[in-house]
């Protein structure tokens, strides 16, 4: 990981980030990102008024040549940047259900619960998964979810973090005539993880201590998919 804070201009940093007000984060895939100026939007709305020239600034320190993962984030009016290298897609992802108290003190806000979702996941997550469900199926401790009930796309309603993502999806399934619906997402139906870092990923499985639920897929899955990797 490469960091810098900002002082009028990107400075090289060796500390590690010990909290955030406020952060976004995107996959910046060999020059390209998805949806970067929602992730800009999101942040501003956070942190508030964003110094003049520090998002382009460090927009420009991220190499073309390279798979990222950048956070921008803001602790005690502190701006920093960390790059750093993005893992694998995720083709398909498996959840943990567990009865355990919500670590989310400002759902609506990315940054301040950061730490502790990790450490939720960290305590929480069944060996084999890769993220764990809070609420009734609201989020995840990394990404938000959707369901599909036929042509419905199903959103939560929840109180959960507003999902760039999922605004990239909405569009599209509105642009092709799929119908929006908000309620409870039901296991026995498509349901998708979404966030900046994977894209659109299938839930495949859902695990809890005392049962494990395989989930269906969704039979335009490959379009959606191939839309968001190689179209966006």
């Amino acid at each position: 990981m490469t960091s810098y804070v900002w002082q009028g201009r990107w400075v090289p940093a060796s500390d590690t980030p010990q909290g955030f007000d406020c952060a976004d984060s995107w996959r910046h895939e060999y020059g390209r990102a998805r949806g970067l100026e929602l992730h800009r939007m999101r942040f501003a709305a956070g942190a508030g008024p964003l110094p003049a020239g520090m998002w382009e600034s460090a927009l420009a320190l991220l190499d073309a040549s390279s798979d990222l993962f950048p956070r921008i984030s803001v602790c005690e009016e502190r701006f920093r940047l960390d790059i750093r290298p993005a893992p694998p897609v995720r083709e398909t992802t498996d959840l943990t259900l567990v009865s355990a108290p919500d670590p989310r003190t400002m759902p609506l806000l990315k940054g301040p619960d950061l730490m502790r979702l990790a450490e939720h996941r960290r305590a929480h997550a069944i060996a084999g998964t890769d993220d764990v469900i809070l609420g009734d199926f609201a989020e995840t401790t990394t990404g938000t979810l959707v369901g599909w009930n036929g042509r419905t796309l199903v959103l939560p309603e929840a109180t959960r973090l507003p999902s760039t993502t999922e605004a990239l999806v909405v569009e599209r399934a509105k642009k092709l005539g799929c119908d929006i619906a908000h309620g409870v997402l039901d296991p026995a139906k498509p349901m998708w993880f979404l966030n900046a870092l994977h894209g659109i990923s299938p839930v495949r499985r859902i695990v809890s201590h005392t049962a494990t639920t395989l989930l269906p897929r969704h039979p335009g899955e490959a379009a959606w998919r191939g839309w968001w990797r190689f179209e966006l």
